[in-house]
């Protein structure tokens, strides 16, 4: 019979501050799936919101799940340990990826937005794996800008979700793809992952150095993952005539002015939203085509076991569960040094 098992899970207690609690997971009930936690990566947009105490939502009186103490993270990768009674399909060692917290074990309730997982080759490690929920949001470029196939693309911000997007656009054959950031080592990370071009924008204005190099336009497609509004109207700017501009990091804030008549309406730009959750949900498909969030979590999984979509580059950290708190403190302060970080709870 199985019973309850000794877990650890990362916990932010209040801004600035994180603990690892341990205590015991339960079995599963009869719709839900226990699963062992083999590594989890790190969100950074989200996860330093929460960790500095600035996500919107913290304040949301509404958002009861988005209160101190909170756990973190939504991408993981491990194995089935043991299912429930009603649960069909699954059974303990099946390889999976899930939208997991920072924890070493996981109970999924089927039919709940966190009770979706997927099965991942052998071929693919759990510490790749662990990327493809994360990937999702930075994907969704690609899939809102439509026909990707030969159109120029420019990334404006490079950090984790930047990095997907502008992978996500290299293998859905965009060309050429531009990255731009101000800081080295997401511009070498951006490169190694593909990029044919990247741009420092502290070395002079982005526009007239992406128009230097697509011959005196703009970028057909421009996909904003700053998470800053004011970079918005920026992206727009950075687009050719009737271009598309596509936000994929989360604004948290309001923008500045913004010069709707010449920056959007007169240029027939298309601005859009994708978030990597509501675009791939069933009342936003025709937003996606005939993309749903199993269908993108399959091509992503495909994509990071075959290196279509590739990671070189991307990885800085691998912590242990109890380092959390130093890996916020780095990608905060620490931008030369830390991009991506994930948790090797084999490790813990």
């Amino acid at each position: 019979m199985v019973g309850p098992v000794p877990y650890q899970w990362a916990e932010i207690t209040e801004a600035g501050k994180v603990a690892l609690r341990t205590g015991e997971l339960a079995a599963p009930g009869p719709s839900q799936i226990r699963v062992r936690t083999l590594a989890t990566a790190v969100s950074p947009g989200t996860e330093l919101a929460v960790y500095t105490g600035t996500h919107q939502w913290l304040r949301d009186p509404a958002m009861t799940d988005w209160k101190f103490p909170f756990r973190p993270g939504y991408s993981a990768a491990g194995v089935v340990d043991a299912v429930g009674s009603e649960v069909p399909d699954w059974k303990p060692g099946d390889r999976v990826c899930y939208p997991g917290n920072h924890a070493s074990s996981e109970l999924l309730t089927l039919g709940h937005e966190r009770g979706r997982l997927w099965r991942i080759p052998d071929s693919l490690t759990f510490e790749d794996a662990a990327w493809a929920c994360i990937a999702r949001y930075g994907f969704g470029a690609a899939i809102r800008a439509g026909l990707t196939l030969g159109r120029s693309a420019a990334v404006l911000g490079l950090g984790v979700i930047g990095q997907f997007a502008l992978r996500g656009l290299v293998a859905a054959g965009a060309y050429p793809v531009i990255g731009i950031d101000r800081v080295t080592a997401r511009r070498q990370a951006a490169q190694a992952g593909g990029a044919d071009h990247v741009i420092d924008p502290s070395a002079g204005e982005p526009r007239d150095s992406i128009r230097r190099l697509l011959g005196g336009t703009g970028a057909e497609v421009v996909v904003d993952a700053t998470g800053i509004p004011d970079c918005v109207p920026q992206a727009m700017r950075l687009a050719c005539d009737a271009g598309q501009v596509i936000v994929v990091g989360s604004p948290r804030g309001v923008a500045g002015q913004v010069n709707f008549y010449d920056d959007l309406h007169r240029r027939s730009l298309e601005v859009s939203g994708a978030h990597g959750n509501m675009l791939f949900e069933s009342s936003h498909s025709r937003l996606a085509g005939a993309w749903d969030i199993d269908k993108a979590q399959r091509w992503l999984i495909a994509a990071l076991a075959s290196r279509r979509l590739s990671l070189a580059g991307l990885v800085t950290h691998s912590i242990t569960g109890d380092q959390l708190r130093e890996a916020y403190e780095g990608l905060l302060h620490s931008r030369e040094t830390h991009l991506g970080v994930v948790i090797n709870w084999v490790r813990n």
